[in-house]
């Protein structure tokens, strides 16, 4: 049994201030910096897609710090995969796990993959690796021996398979002798010495604690398959509420199960969208505090570093600390504004082209049933602002966990109870909250604490962010009551275990998903908010005909059904418990593929290969 340590060693990094220059926020190297060599055969025979972004432009989503901090950049360099003397970083490894290799550059000099950043430090050893949005929120497909990367499409990688490995990468390296020893030569370098070793060793005892504490309160329930989240989807949302809940107060038994594991949702009108978030639960108004929210709240979700402490002797005064860059935040938001969605006939392209007489029928069926819902977005209009549909759950039939979840998982307040839910605004917090609300809370007091914010690369004040905090937050919170009725244990309607809940009674009133325009859409297989339809065929079928299993993983493209290849991959998906397929097996709670119903008893099969010729037009 591993220890259990406090939680802030790894994640209560701290940033008291963050740089900005004349409102322009610019990358920085260490003084002392070397380039690395990265570790095994780095791919770079692939192409990119005109999507509205420069090779600088480019460059800098993909390394941009937004001030996650998962370990020292030079530990993660030099650290060992488990059970194995090759380094963690090895490409083939990070391959592997679906991520995607980079040559070293200044600003990737160990050679890590897409999205792996390194944080802002005048020396090396005070530089962190962490995960910035594009490890995410960037894919590559391969298509006739030719490959193509596309920014802003949902990755296939797999996050919690990555974690895993690195928790036991930490614990080896400190248990086994020669392993440390290799690590600890690498690390210290010059510095090297036994006392140097030494401390390195206590301090690599506390990471490695840390590390597995954190992957504990993001375990599954037991009965779970342990493949349950895997290769292209995370219940992020979930990890984002246990990041405030547990690790920002410290309460260890204040967590919920990550069950809602959704497919990362591409990137493209992300800025343009009135909310975001599949449940559409977050508002996203242009020039406010919609998009800080949204992308500190995901910093808080991988290694943003939220602690909040009740300052002494001071009734409802708290002190909020995070590693959190908002300058980068501001940056990355600023790249994401001008990403457009990837075209099917690019000149890059190699996919076939598109049959006119298809989409010309085709983009009929798609006016009289799905335009209502799917905004059409010009090409030439991509940056236009517009507004979301919202479809009500009883409506659109499709698995309920990640909607219920968003809105029905509680937590305890902790030292917040008394105190306003967004600090200087909102209902004063009970005992038992609203989950998200407590990081909502602490990245209001993030915002409110410090002199000067970046939102979308637009200075704020303080008075300023006490107006967008006063004024967005209290929208943001208030869409949440909309979505769902909390109902307490004492109504006596639904049952709550505070710690590790898991839904038991799962009511749809008001619950709803977004549906959002669908440039691109080819290129963001699979299908359904969960991932559980692999293809654009497949999608357009009666949902009782859709396919209970198929293979994920795999970058191979399916041209004509539109996906991934499904006969091969790196996880078995499965709608049915322990993908059972006779007639009495029962749909895993998450994995649902039913719902979303608006052409399998309506369209031929012709007339389905129609909208699917117009949609690769999109």
């Amino acid at each position: 049994m591993k220890k259990i340590i406090v939680l802030a060693l790894l994640l209560a990094f701290t940033a008291e201030s963050c740089e900005i220059f004349n409102g322009i926020y610019r990358r920085e190297v260490p003084k002392d910096l070397e380039i690395v060599e990265a570790d095994g055969k780095v791919d770079v025979d692939f192409v990119s897609f005109d999507q509205g972004w420069d090779d600088e432009a480019r460059d800098g989503f993909w390394f941009t710090p937004q001030g996650a901090q998962v370990l020292p950049y030079t530990w993660f360099t030099w650290l060992e995969q488990p059970n194995s003397t090759e380094l963690f970083r090895n490409a083939e490894h990070m391959s592997d796990l679906g991520y995607l290799p980079m040559p070293e550059s200044e600003f990737n000099p160990a050679g890590l993959p897409i999205g792996f950043a390194m944080s802002k430090a005048a020396r090396m050893e005070d530089a962190y690796m962490g995960f910035t949005c594009a490890a995410c929120h960037t894919n590559m497909i391969e298509h006739d021996g030719e490959k193509f990367l596309i920014d802003g499409a949902p990755t296939l990688a797999n996050f919690v398979g990555l974690y895993a490995e690195l928790v036991d990468a930490l614990d080896e390296t400190y248990r086994d002798n020669e392993k440390f020893v290799r690590f600890a030569t690498r690390v210290l370098d010059d510095d090297y010495s036994r006392a140097s070793a030494t401390r390195l060793r206590r301090e690599l005892l506390e990471v490695a604690e840390g590390a597995a504490t954190r992957e504990k309160v993001n375990a599954l329930p037991e009965h779970y398959p342990k493949d349950f989240t895997s290769y292209g989807r995370l219940d992020a949302f979930t990890n984002i509420m246990n990041a405030g809940s547990v690790f920002a107060l410290d309460m260890l038994d204040n967590g919920n199960y990550p069950i809602a594991p959704v497919s990362y949702p591409f990137l493209w009108g992300t800025h343009q969208s009135d909310r975001v978030q599949w449940n559409g639960s977050a508002p996203n108004i242009p020039r406010s505090v919609g998009p800080m929210v949204r992308n500190a709240g995901e910093v808080v979700g991988v290694f943003g570093g939220l602690t909040i402490k009740k300052k002494a002797g001071r009734k409802h005064k708290y002190s909020y600390k995070s590693s959190i860059d908002f300058p980068g935040l501001g940056e990355l938001e600023g790249f994401v504004k001008m990403l457009e969605a990837p075209r099917w006939d690019d000149e890059n392209s190699n996919l076939p082209p598109v049959d006119p007489k298809r989409v010309a029928r085709g983009k009929i069926l798609y006016q009289e049933n799905c335009a209502k819902c799917h905004t059409v977005i010009p090409h030439d209009e991509q940056d236009a602002f517009y507004t979301s549909s919202m479809v009500p759950l009883e409506t659109l039939g499709t698995d309920p966990v990640a909607a219920w979840a968003g809105a029905h998982y509680m937590a305890s307040s902790g030292i917040l109870e008394g105190s306003k839910a967004e600090i200087i605004a909102g209902d004063v917090m009970k005992d038992t909250v609203r989950a998200i609300s407590i990081p909502v809370n602490g990245i209001a007091g993030l915002v409110l604490r410090s002199p000067g914010k970046m939102i979308e690369g637009v200075m704020i004040t303080k008075k300023q962010g006490k107006k967008h905090i006063r004024k967005g937050l209290t929208q943001y919170n208030r869409s949440l009551d909309s979505l769902a009725e909390i109902r307490h244990q004492e109504s006596g309607h639904q049952e709550w275990e505070v710690a590790q809940n898991t839904p038991t009674d799962l009511k749809l009133d008001g619950l709803k998903y977004k549906a959002r325009p669908l440039n691109g859409i080819w290129a963001t297989a699979p299908y359904l908010h969960n991932g559980s339809v692999p293809n654009l065929w497949e999608l357009l079928q009666a949902p009782k005909d859709r396919v209970k299993t198929f293979l994920v993983g795999s970058r191979e493209f399916d041209a004509k059904n539109v996906g991934f290849v499904t006969h091969k991959g790196k996880n078995k998906f499965c709608v049915n418990e322990n993908c059972e397929t006779g007639p009495d097996a029962k749909i895993m709670l998450g994995n649902s593929n039913l719902g979303h119903d608006y052409a399998g008893g309506q369209y031929t099969d012709e007339q389905k290969w129609d909208l699917i010729e117009y949609m690769k037009t999109l």
